[in-house]
């Protein structure tokens, strides 16, 4: 595989035995990542070094066999906070995985009053799916076409008010993984922390609890979307009103929380994205054996997000901090 900015290669390597690589790169920006191997389709990628003494971990990438033909693509768009489709979304595409500028290959659509969209006589490989709609923040996700997939979902979120933050987690169609919950933990009003998981949706600052009769419910933390039906999966959470302290989000694989050895998590194509003042951040899951993905923390002090990319293992969905 190699590693070009701005269109010059600057470094090459190759995957070891379990398909990892790593390599340190000096100049900040976004990296295209080509991968090649034999009876494999070629395949890129697009990852951004936004920051000194950053580690950037990129989603794996599955390469597809070079038997893949051309086919249909199709999928659904919902909300990503209450789940309903959205029709009238414009969709463009793109060649690669996570390419989100640049040319586009021609091909585009708009969902039907049902929210579904269809591509057809896609070449087989990679794709990134912009998408556009007024009052909807653009956004994009991945595709592939190998003879035709359908199912390849997507959520899209509306715009959102300056200091409300959004985290949306997805896994995709034929993910390994089957349900995902989200786990964040968030500064309370008594200097302590509030633990938001599918048990506790809710946090209302006003009352400093999950309940809030005839108080001010507008600033408040929710599990707006919790997905137990498989894959495709969405789990969303949003914070009306960012306060000061430390925001800690994870990702369980509940299905498999009583195996610490897992690998289903880590081959799962999980993402999380987060929205936040204009600015979109996207994390992607570690190849590293673990039922709990330890994300990223935020600290509103520095107005910055740290990714955690760490794997470990919990039982007790309760127990996550």
């Amino acid at each position: 595989m190699s590693f070009a900015i701005y269109g010059s290669t600057v470094d090459n390597t190759t995957t070891d035995s379990s398909g990892d690589f790593s390599k340190s790169l000096n100049s900040l920006g976004i990296y295209t990542l080509t991968y090649s191997k034999s009876g494999y389709l070629g395949a890129t990628q697009s990852g951004t070094l936004a920051t000194d003494n950053q580690t950037l971990v990129v989603g794996t990438l599955s390469q597809l066999a070079e038997g893949c033909l051309a086919g249909t693509v199709s999928g659904t768009i919902t909300d990503a906070v209450s789940g309903n489709t959205v029709s009238g979304v414009s969709l463009s595409v793109r060649s690669g995985v996570n390419v989100t500028s640049g040319s586009t290959t021609g091909t585009t659509a708009t969902t039907d009053s049902s929210g579904n969209y269809s591509f057809s006589s896609v070449s087989a490989g990679w794709y990134a799916v912009q998408t556009s709609k007024s009052g909807y923040t653009d956004g994009y996700f991945n595709i592939k076409s190998c003879s035709g997939v359908t199912g390849q979902d997507a959520s899209i979120t509306t715009t959102l008010s300056s200091g409300t933050m959004r985290i949306v987690l997805s896994w995709p169609t034929g993910s390994t993984a089957s349900d995902l919950d989200s786990h964040l933990t968030i500064p309370d009003n008594a200097s302590s922390r509030y633990h938001i998981f599918y048990s506790k949706k809710k946090f209302y600052y006003a009352t400093n609890s999950s309940t809030c009769s005839g108080c001010d419910s507008s600033d408040n933390v929710t599990l707006d979307r919790d997905d137990q039906n498989g894959a495709p999966g969405t789990e969303t959470i949003t914070i009306t009103k960012i306060r000061s302290g430390i925001y800690r989000y994870s990702v369980h694989d509940f299905t498999n929380r009583g195996t610490s050895s897992s690998t289903k998590l880590a081959t799962s194509g999980a993402s999380v994205k987060v929205y936040y003042n204009d600015t979109t951040t996207t994390f992607s899951v570690p190849n590293l054996a673990g039922n709990l993905w330890g994300v990223f923390t935020f600290d509103n002090s520095s107005g910055s997000f740290t990714a955690s990319d760490n794997m470990s293992a919990q039982s007790t969905p309760e127990n996550i901090q």
